[in-house]
């Protein structure tokens, strides 16, 4: 388990620069009513009339919001900036299992102040070095004890739910619990690369063995995927009906094996879906440039895809 970018993405992720979000383009200017060609012969004289009598209302610009108080304005996008930051923190060392409690918020703060101000950092250099290669040092220790821990829970996991007679284990370890049986129709693989010409739609909650979820689809929008996800997904999508719902049980040798993915999903879990296959469809073309047009499923990486 390599965590030698630890240092490098922690300096980076504390002295992060707030983007603002790009100006909106102004929208086109409307031709001007005089410059627009006069109404053919063909035009009904009741259908002229209509469009002349435009009520008043419509024509009235609409008011305009209340401006805000200036101390609002900085009170809230303050919070904005440090909300948008801390996600993408997050997000940068979340992948190394570092979390809230590995951070000291108060100096966490007085770096990233001194940085914004681009003062020089109290804490020397070396100092700062050294504590990286540490807490690297710390955190692949905490992963290997992690990652044995979870390989004998998961392991005691599917051995009992393997038990149950609701559940059926296949061949690879994949296990599954058929909560709707769907219609007769299933993938039908095509030739040699046409796999990756078609698309599942899908809804999906993704948990571990504890209950904690990690990643869903959202409410009551599909989310399109591709059979570019970990082996025990891709099993189940290429073997389940078209609108059946199966609740998943994947070995973390058919998911991430002993990769972290997020602070949530450690080495060697055990993933939980509940996976319902809506249709499969012709993917879109891809656009120009290259690039599959298919989003990754979920917020934190995509709980599926590989």
């Amino acid at each position: 388990m390599k965590l030698s970018l630890i240092p490098g993405v922690l300096m980076l992720a504390t002295t992060v620069a707030i983007c603002a979000e790009e100006t909106a383009k102004p929208a086109a200017k409307k031709p001007d009513a005089a410059k627009k060609p006069a109404a053919t012969a063909t035009t009904k004289p009741v259908e002229a009339s209509k469009a002349a009598e435009k009520p008043a209302a419509e024509e009235a610009a609409a008011p305009a919001a209340p401006a805000l108080a200036p101390e609002l304005v900085k009170k809230n996008t303050s919070y904005g900036f440090g909300f948008q930051n801390g996600r993408q923190f997050a997000s940068q060392v979340g992948r190394y299992g570092i979390g809230l409690s590995d951070i000291e918020t108060a100096e966490f703060m007085k770096g990233f102040i001194a940085a914004m101000s681009e003062k020089a950092p109290e804490v020397p250099e070396a100092d700062i070095q050294a504590a990286m290669q540490a807490l690297g040092t710390q955190l692949e220790a905490r992963e290997k004890e992690l990652a044995t821990k979870n390989a004998v829970a998961g392991k005691d996991f599917l051995a009992e739910n393997g038990k149950r007679k609701e559940v059926t284990t296949t061949k690879s370890g994949l296990q599954y619990e058929v909560l709707a049986k769907g219609s007769d129709k299933k993938y039908v693989p095509g030739k040699e690369g046409e796999e990756e010409g078609k698309q599942f739609m899908v809804n999906y909650r993704g948990t571990l063995i504890d209950g904690a979820e990690f990643d869903k689809s959202p409410e009551g929008k599909p989310v399109p995927m591709t059979l570019n996800v970990v082996p025990g997904f891709k099993e189940a999508l290429t073997t389940m009906p078209i609108g059946a719902k199966w609740k998943l049980f994947i070995p973390a040798a058919l998911g991430y094996g002993e990769q972290r993915r997020s602070e949530k999903l450690g080495p060697n879990s055990t993933l939980i879906f509940e996976l319902e296959l809506l249709s499969i469809e012709d993917a879109p073309a891809s656009p120009q440039g290259g690039g599959f047009p298919i989003p990754a499923p979920g917020g934190e990486q995509g709980a599926g895809d590989q």
